[in-house]
């Protein structure tokens, strides 16, 4: 009986164990994804502030990786495990990178620069280990910048 007694302690014990070794695991993927979204986005951002354009001339390797999702100024950037733009179709990316416009106002001469609302959203496609949540927003950051505004509101294409 005493056997039997301490092998059960033992197989509960050690599903709590196995717990907290499950649970490490996705903390630290959570905290990769989060150190990462934020170097991200804030480069994005700061390509944006510093005048670069979004597409192949682009100097930033993301906003050149950056594809236009439909007639509204949103962009989308696919991304593999190590954070690096995946400019293939066949391969699934583990992260994505939204980057949206909102245009707040602009000037009334063409070829002008517009006050616009920059939206980037980092989210996982993936789910995390042992997990079911997929598409789970990492980071978002949000910014008022002064870009420039060409024919029709669509930001430096």
């Amino acid at each position: 009986i005493e056997v039997i007694v301490s092998i059960a302690i033992v197989s509960f014990l050690s599903i709590y164990l196995i717990q907290i070794f499950i649970t490490a695991k996705n903390l630290n993927a959570m905290a990769y994804d989060l150190d990462n979204a934020v170097i991200v986005s804030k480069s994005v951002m700061e390509s944006l502030s510093a005048g670069e354009t979004i597409g192949d001339n682009s100097n930033d390797i993301f906003l050149k990786s950056a594809r236009k999702m439909s007639d509204e100024p949103i962009y989308k950037v696919r991304l593999g495990e190590d954070f690096e733009p995946i400019d293939s179709d066949f391969v699934e990316p583990t992260y994505s990178l939204d980057i949206s416009f909102n245009l707040i106002s602009a000037s009334k001469s063409i070829n002008d620069y517009g006050l616009y609302d920059v939206s980037i959203y980092v989210t996982r496609e993936e789910p995390y280990f042992l997990k079911v949540e997929q598409n789970k927003q990492i980071y978002s950051l949000n910014a008022s910048k002064q870009l420039h505004f060409i024919e029709g509101g669509i930001l430096n294409e």
